[in-house]
């Protein structure tokens, strides 16, 4: 099973007030990017690209080895222009596509590698059941991707999800979280604890 990661990391952080991906990480003491792909690593992937934006220049300079990225050139359109670059990478020689938030703190090897197992046995879109919400991490064959292209705006393709696990629930599967923090402002850091 090999899958290509995408993780999303272009935005501004407008609620954080500054580059929370390069903020420290309290249980690992990484900034926040490097520990969600440690945690991606630990679950064996290792083809990593990290979709930059705003903190572009700050994000490249401290990508652990190995981990590639690429600039979404119409990141301030939202969480959509990332998804639609994500699609657009090349997936000749893999069985998927995994998409993930560089900013998701309560991330595990574990979850992700329930994703994986899961989506192995039942190659169909494997996307995370946080509390009844379904989201990333997301692992997408590549004949599903066509529809991700049509996103816009501010938000992900977590709208649609729902709607396939509503209308055609034998094209997707959830693996369940009950606490799957992202770090959206300073205060969501004590989510962690």
């Amino acid at each position: 099973m090999t899958l290509r990661l995408a993780l999303l990391a272009a935005g501004c952080a407008r609620r954080y007030g500054g580059n929370k991906l390069l903020a420290v990480h309290p249980a690992s003491q990484q900034p926040l990017l490097h520990h969600v792909i440690s945690e991606y690593r630990k679950a064996g992937i290792t083809d990593i690209v990290v979709l930059t934006g705003y903190w572009h220049n700050a994000i490249i300079k401290t990508l652990p080895t190995g981990v590639t990225h690429h600039y979404v050139d119409d990141w301030q359109e939202g969480m959509a222009a990332s998804v639609r670059a994500a699609v657009a990478l090349d997936l000749t020689g893999y069985d998927g596509l995994m998409i993930g938030l560089g900013d998701q703190a309560g991330i595990s090897a574990t979850l992700i590698n329930s994703l994986i197992t899961d989506y192995a046995s039942n190659p169909v879109i494997t996307a995370t059941n946080c509390q009844g919400i379904i989201g990333p991490p997301v692992i997408f064959p590549p004949q599903t991707l066509t529809v991700l292209d049509q996103l816009q705006g501010d938000s992900g393709a977590g709208k649609y999800l729902r709607k396939l696990a509503l209308t055609a629930p034998d094209t997707i599967q959830t693996v369940y979280t009950d606490s799957l923090t992202d770090i959206d402002c300073p205060a969501d850091w004590h989510k962690l604890d």
